[in-house]
């Protein structure tokens, strides 16, 4: 019984004695620093882009590109407008929600 338990105590004595100890005195290293890609420039003055107006063919409402209730149309639904004025020319209305 002594021999058996003289063995597991070199043996867990091995074990401890392999595992990789991190050295308190070193700090990790930093992880590498990569420097952000440059914001493009947007002129806010300028007109809206071919397409910015997306106006639904069933309800007759139209919508800012980026609107919740414009990610939520139909794909057969839906029509391009070069502006708010050309949409509000076809009989289309704004959305209540985006606000064009």
């Amino acid at each position: 019984m002594k021999l058996l338990a003289t063995a597991l105590l070199l043996a867990s004595t091995l074990a401890f004695a392999q595992a990789p100890v991190k050295d308190a005195k070193k700090p990790a290293p930093a992880p590498a620093k990569v420097a952000p890609a440059p914001a493009p420039k947007v002129d806010a003055k300028a007109a809206p882009a071919t397409g910015a107006i997306l106006g639904n063919k069933d309800s007759k409402t139209f919508h800012k590109a980026d609107c919740k209730m414009a990610a939520k149309m139909k794909a057969e639904n839906k029509t391009t407008f070069a502006s708010k004025a050309e949409a509000e020319k076809a009989g289309f209305k704004a959305c209540k929600v985006c606000k064009p």
